[in-house]
């Protein structure tokens, strides 16, 4: 190779240098010529959001400056990029008590009257965000924290309303619905392992910011139900950069924020983005974030991929346990949500079908169930509370036990059509407030 080409990783790139080659094909990327000059600070962004290194040429171009020789630190080590946000305080591990909460302290059913209209307004906060952004507004970064401590008080007081209403209110776009959802898992994991309630409510703004950039990148990507080029899935994953360079830019955001947004793609074994990051340096809310992010996406409807039950992804999750994600992380969550969470459609050993309201930590295949259909899977005129838990009253017999999980399809369900008549059918909402003795 000629002399006058030297290879150089993206970040020591600057205005006037010759870009030469990439450490991919042409076609790979945007670029429309093999070969150009840096002109701009955000034509190097650019390079740097698809490429590792390059080679440019010194004789038409500036020169690369020496580097300095530095010993590795945990963080960037074998690494040309390393985070430029997350810092030594963000790696310190989080002592887990599961003790600190203890039982719900309202019922379910009182719970859900009261976060039902909260649920809505806090959709509309979140759909808010995504328009605001795509026609070239700011965030209003005061609104969303709002929002995140409003979620928080809700899931202290019982954590399973906001979680059901999250799985059953599913109208809108897959993106901005994904986000509202992730960050009620993330605060009823947050609840569970015991983080005090300004933790939780940093840990869900930022879960809920944490796909803000893919509001730079084109619907018609987003939604592609064909295989993604290699230049398409770069494009994708630049949604991290993206949404970095956006909340940096809003005046208000906290540190943690950016650090959750940077990471959650990050995989305990290195095989994530956009760093590769590996193991405990990986920041324990990014660990978090890309947890329930993960959950959340494999048991939704996506125009990608196929939609699994919840206790499908538990068993995968359980499977990753010290390879895409830490251990004990994963058995917490398992614990903090359970097989069967709230809004999963279970059909019992009897044949009927209904939906879970709550987990039951002691007894998971016995949750309190809404059901909705008999043993012969006709719809119930009156839909009924059960909680599994418990004998019948006047009988020894016991009650049925959950059987399978279902996905809504399966059984004809339509979660929307559910939470609609909740909300505007009194009869029908009754079910949920007379438990079957």
């Amino acid at each position: 190779m000629s002399l006058a080409r030297q290879k150089i990783s993206t970040s020591q790139l600057t205005i006037g240098m010759y870009v030469c080659q990439l450490d991919r094909p042409w076609l790979d990327t945007p670029f429309p010529f093999q070969g150009f000059y840096l002109r701009t600070w955000n034509e190097i962004k650019e390079v740097q959001r698809f490429c590792s290194y390059v080679y440019v040429d010194v004789e038409k171009g500036v020169s690369p400056k020496p580097v300095k020789a530095e010993k590795p630190t945990p963080i960037n080590s074998k690494r040309d990029r390393a985070s430029s946000i997350v810092t030594r305080a963000d790696l310190k591990r989080i002592i887990i008590n599961p003790t600190r909460y203890g039982a719900p302290k309202k019922s379910f059913e009182r719970e859900l009257n009261e976060a039902a209209p909260l649920f809505s307004e806090l959709a509309s906060v979140v759909e808010e965000i995504g328009f605001n952004l795509r026609v070239g507004k700011r965030i209003d970064i005061k609104k969303t924290k709002a929002a995140a401590r409003v979620m928080v008080e809700s899931v202290l007081r019982n954590p399973n309303a906001l979680v059901w209403l999250s799985r059953l209110k599913n109208k809108g776009e897959y993106t901005y619905n994904h986000s509202l959802r992730s960050s009620v898992l993330g605060i009823v994991f947050g609840r569970h392992i015991g983080l005090d309630e300004h933790s939780m409510t940093e840990l869900a703004t930022g879960i809920l910011l944490a796909d803000i950039g893919k509001t730079q990148i084109k619907r018609s990507l987003l939604e592609k139900t064909e295989p993604i080029t290699t230049a398409e899935k770069r494009l994708l994953r630049s949604h991290v950069e993206l949404g970095v360079e956006i909340l940096a830019s809003v005046p208000g955001t906290d540190h943690t924020t950016l650090v959750i947004v940077e990471t959650h793609h990050e995989r305990y074994d290195g095989s994530g983005y956009p760093y590769g990051l590996a193991g405990n340096e990986i920041p324990y809310f990014g660990q978090i974030a890309g947890l329930v992010d993960t959950f959340d996406a494999m048991t939704s409807k996506r125009p990608y991929a196929a939609q699994k039950t919840p206790a499908q992804v538990m068993d995968w999750l359980y499977r990753q346990r010290g390879y895409q994600f830490d251990s004990e992380l994963v058995d917490n969550f398992i614990q903090a949500v359970g097989l069967y969470p709230a809004g999963t459609v279970v059909e019992l050993t009897d044949g009927s079908v209904g939906l879970v309201l709550s987990h039951n930590r002691e007894k998971r295949l016995r949750p309190e169930v809404l059901l909705l259909k008999d043993a012969k899977k006709k719809d119930l005129e009156n839909p009924k509370v059960v909680d599994l838990s418990r004998k019948p009253l006047f009988s020894k017999k016991e009650r049925p036990m959950v059987g399978r999980a279902l996905l809504p399809d399966q059984v004809g369900l339509d979660a929307n059509h559910i939470a609609e008549k909740l909300a505007e059918n009194r009869s029908f909402a009754k079910g949920l407030m007379a438990k079957v003795s």
